[in-house]
């Protein structure tokens, strides 16, 4: 008879592929997107040193004064669509779904949701004529919150 599995052991056993994701705008948009960086979920604390004891500080939450953010980077192809202009605050939460199958996101392994987006900057790849490449944009958003789910 066989053990049940710790949760280490079983993540082990059956890592998760972090290739195949998808962003959802407005629940309207899919983008298939090349690469997302910069999810954080971070708070700001302050160091306030005891007058009598001297052996530890204590940690006292500040309020924020950066906003979180992540990146996206999409290849751009003949009909480019653009749903995230800069300085757009999208009306619904963002929705990235990271699964194992290319096709299938109602099968999504994590999910992470972000409410609050605005879009900050975009930035469009180098153009090099001496080099060979795909055209790609690098568009950044602020974000005010970040859930992550897992199935």
């Amino acid at each position: 008879m066989r053990s049940i599995p710790q949760p280490i052991e079983e993540f082990v056993k059956n890592p998760m592929p972090n290739y195949i994701f998808l962003l959802r705008v407005d629940a309207l948009y899919d983008l298939p997107c090349t690469k997302v960086s910069g999810i954080t979920q971070e708070k700001e604390y302050e160091n306030i040193m005891e007058g009598g004891v001297n052996d530890y500080v204590q940690l006292r939450e500040k309020p924020v004064s950066k906003p979180n953010t992540l990146q996206i980077e999409r290849y751009i192809g003949e009909n480019y669509f653009d749903p995230l202009p800069v300085g757009y605050q999208c009306t619904m939460p963002l929705v990235l779904y990271v699964g194992r199958y290319v096709r299938d996101f109602n099968r999504a392994v994590i999910t992470f949701t972000f409410s609050g987006a605005t879009v900050i900057s975009k930035k469009y790849g180098e153009l090099d004529a001496e080099k060979g490449g795909l055209m790609s944009v690098t568009t950044e958003i602020a974000y005010q919150q970040v859930t992550v789910e897992n199935a």
